[in-house]
């Protein structure tokens, strides 16, 4: 199998946290998985240095503006949520969705309800056990799924681009993320 050096370099890098206790060493990591927006890489990382989070369980991994998955990549991802983490994967590939009317928000409905600037949305297909937590013109740009004992939040929108431009929507959404 195939790995390109920045898939290996960010599994690498992310390693030594994951490995202390089975648990995520830090409340929220982000971890580039083949990251093709370098501006959604580079919002969430400035980000998540200072969000307020609890010492309770719900670790955070953020994989941000991925649009295919290696094995290895695939892998991490499972591990994560089997270990109970919620892991926030920004899909970028795909459909967009078209605009009906002139209205260029998402809609997010979960963890809160908040409107968020979009940034070229694609359409999620809801499979069983998805929660539509998020919609752009009213289709679903975001989805919700709880996996072993984990969750798996999959945007259609990518948010990390958002956090460039200091949106507070954005960052009450990203905080309320457990």
């Amino acid at each position: 199998m195939r790995v390109s050096r920045r898939i290996f370099l960010g599994a690498v890098g992310v390693a030594p946290v994951l490995a202390s206790s089975g648990r995520l060493g830090a409340r929220c990591a982000v971890v580039d998985l083949g990251c093709v927006l370098p501006e959604s890489l580079t919002g969430f990382k400035r980000q998540v240095g200072d969000l307020p989070y609890g010492d309770g369980d719900g670790d955070v991994v953020i994989v941000p503006a991925v649009r295919t998955l290696t094995e290895v990549g695939r892998d991490m991802i499972e591990g994560w949520l089997k270990r109970g983490a919620t892991v926030l994967l920004e899909y970028v590939s795909g459909a967009r969705v078209e605009q009906r009317d002139y209205f260029p928000y998402v809609e997010y409905v979960w963890p809160v309800r908040v409107k968020i600037r979009e940034f070229a949305p694609v359409e999620l297909t809801p499979g069983p056990g998805d929660e539509i937590i998020a919609t752009f013109s009213g289709q679903p740009v975001g989805l919700r799924r709880r996996t072993g004992d984990g969750v798996l939040i999959t945007l259609g929108s990518p948010l990390g681009p958002v956090f460039l431009a200091g949106d507070p929507d954005a960052r009450r959404w990203l905080n309320e993320l457990k």
